[in-house]
């Protein structure tokens, strides 16, 4: 490990600096009184001295000097700013001293030692990262599907019967997840995940906490797809979405009852609403183009609004805080908007998309094609 590989990093005013250690000064302003022929001093204690933070920041490469400049223009800027402080955490300081040294050894670079003191009372609250409030809030709602979910007791016929309809189901999951185009590796984790619930579908019927929290781990590896390109995003949610809104299959034969067909709903349910939750957390990504971003958006919001007539009265305020949380996130990022072109005479998607330089099932999606083999009108890529 070199030396540089033990440094960490600091920011400063959006200047983002490696540091390697650092001091902190603190005490209390005492005034010692001594009196003649006294044998004891008093002590009068006047209050808390002002702390005093140091930092070296570091800037290396041949363009450090790019760096050092920005970050003593920050330096002289008047006023407090938070110190992201990679031992104490975010403190509210002012630059108060620093003096630099510059060296050609290790291939170049300046050290700027920084004296920062108390910012004062009237520090802002940092503003939230609204991505961590986004993802904070699809945790949350996951958590709460998962929580309220129940079986209603019934025959060994009917949970007979509700096992094979429930493995029916995530049959169905596994081939759509196939059509999902999500990267190998996760889709491969994926089925793997499917395949354990499904053999041992029987035992985590039984127990529904446990059902659930398995269906809750399916989800939440179907949601960790922070490896798809932001080009494939709206075809990945698409299908998620699509997932989510699989309809509710309903068995005949002997084994039916009033208690079946009441925990085939619940199920569903919950796999829907975890789908949904594990769909807003894939949409959850940076976008190159406003009308990705767009598409992603709209059918995730779309599903939530459909599927809130269905959810409890505590998952029903959750999926809104998941809605308004993902809508500020994406809305937020400054995007261009995607190429438009006008087609007069109908043409095969396939050849659009070529000529667009986008996948054919983002085209699709992004289009919302009503017959690939004839398209006409104002086309986005």
């Amino acid at each position: 490990m070199s030396w540089a590989d033990r440094m960490v990093t600091a920011r400063w005013r959006g200047n983002q600096f490696l540091t390697e250690s650092h001091d902190t000064k603190g005490g209390r302003r005492l005034a010692v009184h001594e009196y003649p022929g006294g044998e004891e001093p008093v002590v009068e204690d006047l209050g808390a001295k002002s702390g005093e933070f140091r930092l070296n920041a570091y800037f290396i490469g041949f363009d450090y000097d790019l760096f050092r400049d920005a970050f003593l223009v920050a330096l002289n800027t008047p006023g407090a700013a938070w110190l992201d402080h990679p031992w104490r955490g975010q403190i509210w300081v002012r630059a108060r001293d620093w003096s630099i040294h510059e060296s050609n050894d290790k291939g170049g670079y300046c050290t700027i030692s920084v004296d920062f003191v108390p910012g004062g009372k009237d520090a802002a609250k940092p503003a939230p990262d609204m991505a961590d409030v986004a993802s904070y809030a699809c945790a949350n709602y996951m958590l709460g599907v998962t929580d309220g979910f129940d079986l209603t007791p019934m025959p060994e016929l009917s949970m007979t019967s509700l096992i094979a309809t429930v493995q029916k189901q995530l049959d169905t999951m596994r081939t759509m997840i196939a059509l999902a185009t999500l990267p190998l590796t996760l889709m491969s984790q994926v089925r793997n995940v499917i395949e354990g619930v499904k053999s041992d579908l029987a035992s985590l019927m039984a127990t529904p906490a446990a059902y659930a929290t398995a269906i809750h781990s399916l989800a939440s590896s179907v949601g960790a797809a922070s490896a798809v390109p932001d080009t494939a995003l709206p075809n990945v949610v698409t299908h998620l979405v699509a997932m989510a809104k699989l309809p509710v299959v309903m068995p005949g034969g002997s084994g039916d009852s009033p208690a079946l067909r009441i925990n085939l709903m619940r199920e569903a349910n919950l796999r829907g609403q975890l789908l949904l939750g594990a769909a807003a957390q894939v949409a959850l990504a940076d976008y190159r183009v406003a009308n990705d971003r767009d598409v992603v958006l709209a059918s995730v919001v779309g599903a939530i609004d459909d599927m809130l007539p269905s959810m409890s009265d505590t998952v029903f305020q959750l999926a809104l805080d998941m809605r308004a949380a993902l809508s500020d996130a994406l809305l937020a990022q400054p995007l261009e908007a995607a190429v438009v072109r006008e087609v007069v005479n109908p043409l095969p998607a396939t050849v659009l998309a070529h000529r667009l330089e986008v996948a054919e099932d983002v085209f699709l999606a992004v289009n919302k094609v009503r017959h690939p083999l004839f398209v006409q009108g104002k086309v986005y890529g």
